[in-house]
């Protein structure tokens, strides 16, 4: 399975690998002021957890950059399969917390199937779009590679997690898009999205609808829905130019600020190191994002090329979502902030894609595969 030789370590994409180890390292200072306890002096097993996921992340991202990602392709109708089972796994005998059954109980740790299942869809991805050189999709061609993602997002629409139901769409459509389509298909495409709003929105369940509702006019609930996104803009607001200092932040310490680990952690940060701390995370995030692109455009293969489209796709998507929640611009969806945000299976699939980009890189020499 592992394939790799001098050659491969040589072109080991070190900025890539340093920007992620940047990323993990704010998270873990987010996580320890967010779970710090002022009054007892102590902080929370979010901290230490953190760190463990962060170095199993690490070694998960070398893993991945080891196994030659060619044969990640050719292995990609059974990796697939056994992700479909999971999910109707999770389904049949899942955990069920907070109305959702999402996680997977194995002893003291839950994963969540349809975060790893991100992973395998970035290598089908690359297996269906691998005709990239051909002339612009018909509309039937379109659909038949639109199949695949129909039975995933299904059974997570099912859970219920409509976000990351969601997040597939997006990232094939932005895979799509960068494989070309003509103007004629782009126009069905987009009114079929249009004429299914009204069919999504009438089988969301009733706190997603007061979630939308909320985005619209957070402040007609100030107490139920409305209120994640008030107190997060407050603590963002409050933190000012240079923020109001580490371990400092009231709407954190003081409670105000719900799930201020998970999908609030970035409202931490602005409270705290205020726009100068915000801001250094969107750099981090957009050289990232910047440095997956590049590595992109100098590979030969289709599929590398098509990967590193859906890893960018999801990192970006998902960052941009939560970034734009905790300031009211988009509404409350649980997705949590990419490689910062508490959670040891949203940063394991992370680490492994990004693990499959520096892969793309360091065999960007190789000799194109036929699949």
């Amino acid at each position: 399975m592992f394939q790799i030789d001098k050659r491969h370590i040589k072109n080991f994409d070190y900025v890539l690998f340093v920007l992620v180890v940047v990323i993990l390292l704010s998270g873990i200072m987010a996580i320890y002021s967010a779970s710090y306890n002022v009054e007892m002096q102590t902080y929370s097993s979010y901290y230490i957890k953190q760190i463990i996921w962060c170095i199993l992340g690490v070694a998960v991202f070398l893993i991945f950059s080891a196994i030659s990602y060619k044969r990640l392709i050719s292995a990609s109708l059974f990796l697939y399969i056994i992700g479909v089972i999971s999910l109707v796994y999770v389904l049949m005998f899942g955990d069920v917390n907070m109305g959702a059954r999402r996680w997977i109980d194995i002893g003291n740790t839950s994963i969540q199937p349809s975060e790893f299942f991100k992973v395998i869809w970035v290598i089908v991805l690359g297996r269906i779009f691998k005709d990239i050189n051909m002339d612009n999709l018909s509309f039937y061609e379109i659909i038949k590679k639109f199949l695949p993602v129909l039975i995933p997002v299904i059974l997570i629409f099912l859970e219920p997690d409509l976000g990351t139901a969601l997040i597939f769409l997006v990232v094939w459509g932005i895979v799509l898009l960068y494989r070309g389509i003509n103007k004629y298909t782009f126009t069905i495409i987009l009114t079929v999205v249009l004429l299914s709003i009204p069919v999504i929105w009438a089988n969301m369940h009733d706190y997603q609808r007061s979630r939308v509702i909320s985005f619209l006019n957070p402040e007609s609930d100030p107490f139920g829905s409305g209120y994640h996104v008030i107190q997060s803009k407050i603590a963002v607001g409050s933190g000012g130019f240079a923020g109001k200092g580490f371990l400092k932040g009231t709407q954190s310490h003081l409670k105000f600020l719900p799930e201020k680990h998970t999908d609030f952690i970035f409202s931490v940060i602005g409270e705290e190191f205020g726009f100068l701390g915000a801001a250094f995370i969107l750099i981090m995030f957009f050289g990232l994002l910047l440095r997956i692109i590049y590595i992109s455009t100098y590979s030969k293969e289709p599929t590398a090329k098509i990967i590193c489209v859906a890893v960018f796709g999801f990192l970006f998507f998902q960052f941009f979502v939560n970034a734009s929640m905790v300031i009211g611009l988009m509404p409350v969806v649980g997705l949590p902030m990419p490689l910062i945000s508490y959670g040891g299976s949203s940063l394991i699939t992370f680490m492994a894609m990004l693990g499959i980009v520096n892969s793309v890189s360091m065999r960007r020499y190789d000799r194109p595969a036929e699949f």
